[in-house]
């Protein structure tokens, strides 16, 4: 409780538009009221070589996915976390599926890994010796949930897990560390500048093809994509991967999520749609159009011609 907390305090109210511009203007239809939501700060970049915990799996009203709350055991300062519960910095990052509570997850700056999907022989040593002592740091000084504690102490990672940083989903790390192949997300367009792409629930791209300088990426349109080497991304797949097919329960439950009820133009008065007014069901006897007169069937064009140079 002590925890739950002190991070209600740190969440920030977000600003509800309805879908107005600056001027009052209606610019995006049916949006407007919902449930009012708190903003979570979540730690996108992971640009800090560290290790931690999680504590905890949440809902987030802003984004389709689930979040995990992650303390840091290592490599993650005070001033770099986005709260500090009993002198533990702690961080949201965006849930992997099959993440639990209690798991490891790493920022890693590691080498290139070995074609047998371990970290190079030079490093094997040193790497199992160095995550062997924050794994036991993190059994003495676990100050986190009663749930996040019993997990840990009933399932311990075994050696293989704690090597392998390829395995283990929810890991962070640069695509040139990345072995083809593997379902990836929350991937960076540019390098150190926190990921954009593949963060909706239950996505995944994958690692076609590596070289020097750049990586081919598959994402979830079926598009390949050449992304620079050093951009970061999360071993796995996003969680809660059967959004797409939940239903909603009445029509209060999407108002509840900020959607209100899209109205035909043939219902409206002839000062709000061109199709409006009359005696009965008509439309004036033209074609279907918009607010806006323009016609919405047919094959209209709308895009703009480009210029020829």
């Amino acid at each position: 409780m002590k925890i739950a907390k002190t991070l209600v305090k740190a969440l920030t109210g977000k600003t509800v538009t309805a879908g107005r511009n600056s001027s009052g203007r209606i610019t995006s239809f049916h949006r407007g009221g919902g449930h009012k939501r708190s903003l979570r700060e979540i730690d996108f970049k992971r640009d800090t070589s560290s290790v931690g915990i999680v504590e905890r799996i949440e809902y987030d009203p802003n984004r389709s996915s689930r979040i995990a709350l992650v303390r840091w055991i290592e490599g993650v300062g005070q001033k770099d976390a986005s709260y500090k519960v009993d002198r533990a910095p702690v961080n949201y990052i965006l849930a992997s599926h099959q993440m639990e509570v209690g798991s490891m997850v790493v920022n890693s700056d590691s080498s290139k890994p070995s074609t047998t999907g371990s970290l190079r022989p030079a490093q094997n040593a040193d790497s199992f010796l160095r995550f062997q002592e924050l794994f036991r740091k993190a059994h003495e000084n676990a100050e986190g949930t009663d749930e996040a504690n019993a997990a840990i102490t009933a399932a311990p990672l075994p050696p293989a897990d704690l090597l392998d940083l390829n395995s283990k989903v929810g890991n962070c790390m640069p695509l040139a560390d990345i072995r083809m192949g593997t379902w990836i997300h929350s991937i960076e367009c540019r390098p150190g500048q926190g990921a954009q792409l593949v963060r909706a629930a239950g996505t995944y791209a994958k690692v076609i093809k590596e070289s020097a300088s750049q990586c081919l990426v598959r994402l979830p349109s079926g598009a390949e994509k050449l992304i620079d080497s050093r951009c970061r991304a999360t071993i796995g797949i996003v969680s809660n991967p059967s959004h797409g097919a939940q239903e909603l329960r009445k029509a209060g439950h999407s108002r509840w999520l900020g959607w209100r009820p899209v109205v035909r133009g043939v219902a409206m008065n002839p000062v709000d749609h061109p199709h409006g007014g009359g005696e009965g069901r008509t439309k004036g006897g033209r074609p279907s159009v918009s607010p806006w007169g323009k016609p919405t069937k047919a094959g209209y064009k709308t895009a703009r011609k480009t210029p020829k140079a």
